[in-house]
């Protein structure tokens, strides 16, 4: 594919498409990082802005394409697949937040950059524990810690108390008072960042005032994405497994030939089609709009399972693999530790099975801010 989405509404043509670009540009192999890992991938990042992937869930008007959740639902799965090093989720929930609730200078300010690939966003939601504070005079201060991707960002979502409540403010990166400090993580294809924000100034424009349902939107669909990108990135590995037990010989014959493999692989199979399914049904679920409880609680489910799954047979994918699946050189221990860190992200496995069983019993009020809770990176 080396033009542009233009017309790509049907989601197997997208997801062939977005397929076939990123296995051309891994070719056979993945890339081991260093030690330092590899954050951000800003070759590739430019290349998605080229093709239109930027522009899914943005207006015509501003740039975009004007596609929907389940759009990005396939972008999210495709990039999990090749355990892409984008800040694609938080970018595309900034598009996503600015266009349903920011005003006309603020979408024209954000949306066409995001689309262009100029704009990096890094996201923090209150359910993720930290909450900056608005004075009076309308400046930030606090701390808000363990925000994927904030070091390579250019805006930042956070989540802010003022007099009228929990609100999402537009913070630019480099505005007086706002300090990012990357912090050290196992995960080698994303990084984390700490905010700290002192004395901030915040235009009025750039609070968004959100109620209840709209924080649900945003859980559910950071939910969603982390789901997705689990199911993609247990697919790729499931199937490079499969093909190393074809290939490994013991006894004078593949290992993939001995039954008790057969059937270890069978199930994971099985467990990770359940999760590609749950997963794509989330994406279509939010894409209609239908939204609410079930909605709600179908996410968190998801986001759990798929999750919980990904990080179960990337372990034992190590194992599968033998002594190579131990070493640095084999993508190995790239899955494991994406999948240990998507297990945390915008909340634990725990956190969501909590959820869903609150808003499957139709308990939907919540604490929009609790308690900041350590997330082990």
């Amino acid at each position: 594919m080396t033009a542009p989405l233009t017309e790509m509404l049907d989601l197997a043509e997208l997801r062939g498409a977005v397929r076939d670009v990123l296995a051309d540009r891994r070719g056979d192999a993945f890339a081991i990082p260093g030690e330092e890992g590899r954050g951000l991938d800003r070759a590739l990042w430019a290349e998605m802005a080229a093709l239109g992937w930027l522009g899914l869930a943005i207006p015509e008007v501003q740039g975009g394409l004007d596609q929907g959740v389940a759009h990005l639902g396939v972008l999210y799965e495709e990039l999990g697949r090749e355990l892409a090093p984008v800040p694609v989720l938080p970018t595309m929930l900034a598009a996503v937040v600015i266009g349903r609730y920011g005003d006309t200078a603020v979408r024209d300010q954000w949306l066409p950059a995001i689309a262009a690939g100029d704009c990096l966003a890094a996201l923090s939601l209150p359910s993720d524990g930290g909450v900056a504070t608005l004075d009076a005079g309308g400046r930030l201060s606090g701390t808000i810690d363990h925000v994927a991707f904030a070091d390579v960002a250019n805006l930042l979502l956070l989540p802010v108390r003022s007099a009228d409540g929990i609100a999402l403010a537009l913070v630019p990166a480099g505005s007086p008072g706002v300090t990012v400090v990357p912090r050290p993580i196992v995960d080698l294809t994303r990084s984390i960042g700490r905010i700290e924000l002192k004395g901030v100034p915040l235009p009025p424009a750039a609070l968004l005032s959100l109620d209840l349902a709209d924080w649900d939107m945003l859980d559910d669909h950071a939910a969603m994405a982390l789901a997705c990108d689990a199911v993609g990135a247990s697919a790729a590995l499931l199937d490079r497994t499969v093909e190393y037990l074809k290939i490994r010989e013991q006894f004078g014959r593949p290992i993939g030939s001995f039954q008790a493999l057969k059937h270890r692989v069978a199930d994971w199979k099985v467990k990770i089609e359940a999760a590609t399914a749950l997963s794509r049904h989330v994406a279509a679920l939010l894409a209609s709009g239908d939204g609410g409880p079930a909605a709600s609680a179908a996410a968190s489910e998801a986001k759990a399972y798929a999750c919980d799954i990904f990080a179960a047979f990337a372990g034992d994918a190590v194992q599968l693999h033998g002594g190579i699946g131990f070493t640095w050189e084999h993508p190995c221990h790239l899955f494991l530790k994406r999948a240990k860190l998507g297990q945390q992200l915008h909340g634990s496995s725990t956190a969501h099975k909590e959820r869903a069983g609150r808003y499957a019993f139709g308990e939907r009020d919540r604490a929009v801010a609790p308690e900041p809770k350590p997330i082990t990176v």
